[in-house]
């Protein structure tokens, strides 16, 4: 982000704007968690009432599809996962598992709200950090989708026939079936999509 309210101090999703003391204020705030590699943390569908940073380990945001576990993205030491549920309180839109044995920190909603009391700074420059990772995940989704509005865009239009009596236009349908390399431009883009949009 260019011009950030406050300069940036960190690597890391959350912390990229406290300084020392405000980053240990932090770690109180936030309850410390382990989990084992392939344990599933969070569910999708289950309840929002957290977000998750990693201090230590990976983990791996997964979608089923046919049967099968897509890994749509995977989120090394500074990530958090959970962001999307954790500001609008819907559902999780995705399963979160530990990749390896992990090391998390992990800030609820009401320990987020209680800062506003406690600590109004730090609260301030996480709130800050929290907007500022929910917009780039966004504007990169966004660009992802980019490819897809210009194969859509570069379709022609169905050739117009001349209208029927009742006033409705036909059109002539496509003969042809969808070519295989569209279908796959169109998978990788979903593929694509789907791990920008990974904030579980």
């Amino acid at each position: 982000m260019v011009g950030g309210w406050w300069p940036r101090l960190r690597a890391g999703d959350l912390v990229a704007y406290l300084d020392e003391q405000e980053y240990a204020r932090l770690l109180k705030a936030a309850e410390p968690a382990t989990a084992d590699a392939g344990t599933v943390i969070l569910h999708k569908g289950s309840p929002s009432r957290s977000l998750l940073f990693v201090e230590q380990g990976a983990m791996e945001v997964c979608e089923e599809s046919m049967g099968e576990t897509i890994v749509l993205a995977s989120v090394g030491p500074g990530g958090v996962v959970g962001e999307v549920g954790f500001v609008d309180g819907q559902p999780r839109t995705h399963d979160v598992r530990a990749h390896g044995d992990c090391r998390l920190r992990r800030l609820t909603r009401e320990g987020f709200l209680q800062l506003v009391k406690d600590d109004p700074p730090l609260f301030a420059k996480l709130a800050v950090a929290l907007a500022e990772l929910v917009a780039t995940r966004f504007r990169t989704t966004i660009a992802q989708l980019e490819p897809l509005r210009a194969f859509a865009a570069s379709l022609q239009e169905p050739m117009d026939m001349d209208a029927p009596a009742g006033g409705s236009q036909a059109f002539e349908e496509l003969d042809e079936p969808i070519p295989e390399q569209a279908l796959e431009l169109l998978r990788q883009l979903a593929r694509q999509s789907a791990r920008g949009a990974a904030g579980a």
